[in-house]
């Protein structure tokens, strides 16, 4: 304060040169001050009055100003003293020394908590200098000429803020309440001076109404299902039953009994589902793992080099005074902390590395190991690779099983071949499902008991849903139940029938043929309908489908022992020919049989590759194309239509 007070008499000699030299000499945070001292004018008033009342820290801010050259950011001086007083220090200026009318510049030690005497207690930013963060205490008559935006003085914030409307656009300046002038685009400005959803009326009303009524049946349809008595008991004993059996249980104990495996079991080490689910619980261990060295990391950086990494980036923002202040706060703590964000970056990337090292080299291992102490059906498999397309007309698989038979010397258990049907995925997929549901005994669905008109309809929905047969009334399933067994009254109708032939055969005529009739066509099956192709044409239909497809170039061929398929794929090294074309060969699979996938063999030609990989980034640019359009478009017009002039 001494260079300070010496530098002030000096400037009013007019020995400015001087001055800036025994300013720096004074201060170190004003030693490297760069100023051009022909600007300070001998007897310069103003200038001495701004040396004599400013701190240390603030003699830059006031000879830099009058020197015209606009700091470019807001700092606080001698950080030095700042951060020797901790950080929570406290500020450098209370609230005893705010003067009304007098502007301040804020800095990263000024104090959020400051207020302005009661006399003039609203804060408005300083328009009229060429700096930035200044702020003077004023009457709320006097916010309006500081700015004219910011116009309503606000007693809760102690601010000179715009009027805060909803969908407003820009606000009323000439009156001191909350009042719109013109609102945002979708919004209607009213007579109170609020802006009001342009497209709000009875139809969001009625809307929220149909969403209601759906929501309540759901909610009937649900407690309905959870009341419902069960009409099936024997289907429902077999779903169960079949329930209970896809679950995965232990070996077979002593008393020949297999049992569930605890909660306790180690999925990383205990071959319960195959190797893939332990590497699967594997690599979610490794990712925890991880990012608890990260956490681990920045805690320490956090805890053991400065507390304010706790705090960057947490801070709370509100008016335009606590955003410079929090703005050159953050600024000159980043700045001083960036070191330790560098060396963060280095050590968790060195860490992963490492890790992925690790984790890989783990994984591997527990493969190979898995494998080689369990025998599965890849073991006896091996892959034929280099086949060339062959027609489905033809008996592909015997052939080729003989062929391979005749080259490794070895009996083949069997060969499936992968047919390039993705062009007919859907075709070959309802055949397969129509030929399977013709094997199974499909449950016939009855009517429940206590059907009523409400539950009637939620039957028929789940019917349509989830493919249901279609609920029938007592009569019906009556009727049903009779069809079942007709078969064994059938015969019973017969031997009747016999009978009263050899009583009175002349009268009983008519009365036997229509016994016989009504017990035919209720023991015959329903009639398709019209459009329903007979089970002749949608045969010939899926044989033609067949025979136009063609064999992708691989398939695979079962032995009978690991050892017999490893001399098969030796014997068939150098390759052999089968349909004109040579060079196939036979490798090891490391894949089970029931994780292939049919429908991606074929289409394997260069071409096709590169087209499925621009399919691949097609699709993901417009993936983001649409997340672009429907995310970020209204985020970024929010964005950049908010008003700023609050804070």
């Amino acid at each position: 304060m001494r260079a300070v007070a010496a530098a002030s008499a000096i400037i009013a000699v007019g020995d400015a040169a001087t001055a800036v030299s025994l300013l720096r000499s004074g201060s170190p945070s004003l030693a490297r001050l760069d100023v051009d001292v022909e600007p300070l004018r001998v007897g310069d008033e103003a200038l001495q009055k701004r040396v004599v009342n400013s701190t240390s820290a603030d003699s830059s801010v006031a000879l830099v100003g009058a020197a015209k050259k606009p700091i470019r950011i807001a700092r606080g001086g001698d950080m030095k003293k700042l951060k020797s007083k901790g950080p929570s220090a406290p500020p450098q200026s209370g609230a005893s020394d705010l003067k009304c009318g007098a502007t301040n510049k804020v800095h990263s030690g000024s104090s959020k908590k400051d207020r302005c005497p009661k006399e003039c207690p609203f804060f408005a930013q300083n328009r009229d200098d060429t700096e930035f963060c200044t702020f003077a205490c004023v009457t709320e008559p006097d916010c309006r000429r500081m700015n004219p935006h910011t116009q309503i003085g606000d007693k809760k914030l102690g601010v000179c803020r715009s009027c805060v409307v909803g969908g407003c656009d820009t606000c009323d300046s000439s009156t001191t309440e909350d009042r719109c002038l013109k609102c945002q685009a979708g919004y209607v400005l009213k007579d109170d001076g609020l802006c009001y959803f342009k497209y709000a009326g009875a139809w969001m009303y009625v809307l929220v109404a149909v969403f209601g009524v759906i929501f309540l049946l759901v909610v009937i349809w649900v407690a309905d299902m959870q009341f419902r008595p069960c009409c099936n008991e024997e289907g429902l004993d077999e779903g169960l039953e079949a329930r209970e059996q896809m679950k995965l249980r232990m070996p077979k104990d002593e008393d020949n009994e297999r049992k569930l495996w605890p909660l306790t079991t180690n999925l990383m080490t205990t071959h319960v589902a195959g190797t893939g689910m332990m590497l699967h619980f594997s690599f979610q261990t490794a990712l925890i793992i991880w990012a608890v060295f990260v956490a681990l990391v920045w805690m320490c950086f956090s805890q053991f080099v400065d507390e304010d990494l706790w705090r960057l980036g947490t801070r709370r923002f509100g008016t335009p005074r606590e955003n410079c202040i929090l703005v050159a706060w953050g600024y000159e703590r980043q700045r001083e902390l960036m070191w330790t964000k560098v060396a963060f970056l280095w050590v968790v990337y060195i860490g992963s590395v490492v890790m992925c090292f690790f984790y890989g080299v783990r994984q591997l291992r527990t493969f190979q190991a898995t494998d080689f102490n369990n025998k599965t059906m890849k073991d006896f498999v091996a892959m034929v690779v280099g086949l060339p397309p062959i027609p489905g007309d033809k008996p592909v698989e015997e052939d080729l099983r003989t062929r391979i038979e005749s080259v490794t010397k070895l009996r083949v258990v069997g060969v499936s071949v992968a047919w390039e049907h993705q062009d007919v995925e859907e075709e070959v997929a309802e055949a397969l499902a129509s030929d399977l549901a013709s094997k199974m005994d499909t449950p016939e669905g009855g009517e429940p008991p206590g059907m009523n008109p409400i539950r009637r309809v939620f039957f028929g929905l789940e019917s349509a849903i989830f493919g249901l047969p279609q609920p029938r009334s007592s009569a019906e399933a009556a009727g049903r139940r009779d069809m079942v067994e007709s078969s064994e009254v059938e015969e019973d109708v017969q031997r009747l029938q016999e009978r009263l032939r050899r009583l009175r055969p002349e009268t009983v005529t008519g009365v036997l043929d229509r016994i016989g009739a009504a017990s035919l066509a209720r023991s015959m099956p329903a009639a398709p309908p019209a459009h329903a192709p007979s089970e002749g044409a949608e045969r010939e239909r899926v044989l033609q489908l067949l025979k136009g497809m063609h064999t992708s170039p691989k398939a695979f061929v079962v032995f009978s022992l690991q050892e017999e398929m490893e001399q098969a794929i030796e014997a068939c090294k150098d390759g052999f020919s089968f349909e004109g074309k040579d060079g196939i060969i036979l490798e090891e699979i490391s894949a089970e049989p029931d994780t292939v996938q049919w429908t991606h063999f074929g289409h394997s030609s260069a071409k096709a590759k590169a087209m499925k990989i621009l399919v691949g980034f097609g699709i993901i640019l417009l993936a983001c194309l649409f997340w672009a359009i429907v995310f970020y478009s209204p985020y970024a017009y929010y964005v950049m239509t908010f008003n700023y002039e609050n804070g």
